[in-house]
């Protein structure tokens, strides 16, 4: 057995939902197929930096980083692999040129850590459906050992993605539907490389769940887990932390739940019950391994086949997804028509259904067990401590929480899909930040319209990262509308400078000054306001009248208007 955990991604690469955006930087910069040495490799990180994706500090090991992506991203499948140490800058790799003269369709130059196609697509997708397709091939056809990852105490063939499948399948039907899979669970399935230890671990984890049933309380469950996770370690003679190995089933459940195929159920996961009909045709042929390393190879960089290629498949899934909508279908019709089409019909459905479910969330917003939630992310982002609130991604929870908030409040006149910007999931988590070139949330209401701007960055370099683009964000949208715009900017922290900018708050088109109205704003402070919202729930119009409150006294300079500020919004919380 392995002495080591199993695990997508790596210790770096965390969060899947950044690979689509690291992808797109690479596709679009001078390391793509150029990734060899410790300069490039720096540059490669630098650019990953400059584009957002990571945060690259003075004191970061920069060409460290840019290996790390890399190697989550051959690793997975969406750049080419080095395979021979003699193989240098500017030079083909053998095992490549192999696999491109079998499958001249992958259209690769031979050059290690080239984007192959299943990248192209990461890289320029635009639903979170796409992306989806794409990880869940790359995770279906992930085996280890493998041509990208070689453990040599490894006996045999085994794919960890269709392994969790087959656990969390039985367990389901055998121990609890609704159950799921904690993260202490799951360090048993990160423990074992063979499909055979399936009735091991069910029975492991079944007895593990009696005896935590039977304590009560969250510190003695927590032990009683604890001791699960340092008992499988011992077993099977792992040199990692029972809590490293905790942090690693969490990074695994990220990635899992970026196939679309699972559900976050707490912190843990379950099975995607609206996918049963793609889990079971997946577990009806799987574990399926490669005969042959240029076989594997070109279904890893092109895309390993999943049920929805066939064409019964995808009439099942459109004929289901057509019951929400009381469409007619005609299933001969269906069977007339080519695979492209289907599957365009079929997302065209998942869009359809994700946008009625949206909207049966936003107006689950206004209940109070979902405004306490959304304070406890706020809480969490704001840096209290709460073992039942999963943050995984700061800056998008941040845009998240905060668009839930002004759900909750009331009376939007815009959906709720088109008053966000970044993508959200099948449960409704966020997928990365809203993109640039525009505002993160855009709430209209029958009275004015709110633009809300987010961010965690301080001290004198939020002014040069928001300052600018905060303005012209907020510009550009009083064009849009015949009524009010307010701006709110949430900040850990509002930095002077920030404050200056917006106080002034002027915008020029040309030679024509643009006044615009932006309320500055601390995240403390707005969790006082959702939570006075939480006992008094108040109205959207009764916010806008603190905007106009706090905007008065805007003629002060920064420090004493922030003060000013304050005070309304202290003001308003005892209230209101």
């Amino acid at each position: 057995m392995a002495k080591v955990m199993w695990g997508f991604g790596n210790t770096t690469v965390r969060n899947p939902n950044r690979i689509s955006s690291g992808l797109n930087t690479l596709l679009n910069s001078q390391y793509n197929g150029n990734i060899i040495g410790v300069e490039n490799e720096a540059g490669f990180a630098k650019v990953l930096g400059d584009g957002g994706v990571i945060a690259l500090s003075e004191k970061s090991d920069i060409d460290s980083s840019g290996r790390k992506w890399r190697s989550c991203f051959s690793q997975l499948g969406f750049i080419t692999h080095k395979f021979s140490r003699k193989v240098t800058e500017d030079k083909k790799d053998g095992v490549i040129l192999k696999v491109v003269d079998q499958h001249p369709e992958l259209n690769l130059s031979g050059n290690p850590y080239q984007i192959t196609p299943q990248g192209y697509r990461l890289a320029t997708i635009e639903h979170v459906s796409e992306a989806q397709d794409v990880m869940l091939r790359a995770l279906l056809c992930y085996e280890l050992p493998s041509a990208v990852q070689s453990l040599k105490d490894v006996k045999g063939k085994f794919k960890p993605f269709v392994f969790v499948l087959q656990v969390l399948k039985r367990l389901m039907e055998t121990d609890n539907e609704t159950r799921g899979l904690s993260t202490s669970e799951m360090v048993a399935l990160q423990a074992v490389y063979s499909h055979d230890e399936i009735d091991n671990v069910i029975e492991k984890i079944i007895e593990h769940r009696k005896k935590r049933d039977k304590v009560e309380g969250k510190v003695k469950k927590s032990r009683v887990d604890r001791e699960f996770r340092e008992n499988i370690l011992k077993t099977y003679g792992l040199k990692v932390k029972e809590d490293s190995a905790n942090t690693y089933a969490e990074r695994n459940f990220r990635y899992l739940r970026a196939t679309g195929l699972f559900s976050r159920k707490g912190r843990g996961i379950t099975l995607n019950l609206d996918k049963k009909l793609i889990i079971d045709s997946i577990l009806a042929t799987e574990p399926t391994f490669a005969v042959n390393e240029e076989m594997y190879l070109y279904h890893l960089w092109n895309g390993y086949p999943i049920p929805t290629d066939d064409k019964k498949v995808l009439i099942e899934e459109i004929i289901r997804l057509s019951k929400y909508f009381d469409e007619s279908i005609n299933r001969k019709q269906l069977l007339t028509e080519e695979v492209p089409l289907l599957q365009q019909k079929k997302i065209r459905m998942e869009s359809q259904k994700a946008a009625i479910d949206e909207e049966d969330y936003a107006v689950s917003q206004k209940t109070d067990e979902n405004i306490k939630e959304i304070i406890d992310y706020l809480d969490v982002i704001n840096g209290k401590r709460n073992e039942d609130i999963l943050v995984d991604d700061k800056p998008a929870y941040l845009e998240w929480a905060v668009w839930r908030a002004f759900l909750s409040i009331n009376n939007l006149r815009n959906k709720p899909y088109h008053a966000r910007r970044f993508k959200i999931d099948q449960d409704f988590y966020p997928v990365g930040t809203a993109p640039g070139n525009g505002p993160d949330i855009i709430f209209e209401f029958e009275d004015y319209v709110l633009v809300v701007e987010v961010t965690l960055t301080s001290s004198s370099r939020q002014e040069a990262a928001e300052g600018e683009p905060v303005r012209r964000h907020i510009a550009v949208e009083k064009d849009n509308y015949d009524k009010p715009v307010y701006g709110l900017f949430i900040a850990g922290s509002i930095d002077n400078n920030t404050a200056e900018t917006f106080r002034i708050g002027v915008w020029y088109h040309g030679d024509v000054p643009d006044f615009i109205n932006i309320v500055p704003m601390t995240l403390e402070q707005f969790i006082g306001i959702m939570t006075k919202f939480q006992s008094n729930q108040f109205s959207n119009e009764e916010f806008r009248l603190l905007l106009d409150r706090c905007l008065l006294p805007r003629n002060a300079h920064a420090p004493l208007w922030k003060k000013e500020i304050n005070k309304e919004i202290s003001s308003f919380v005892e209230f209101v």
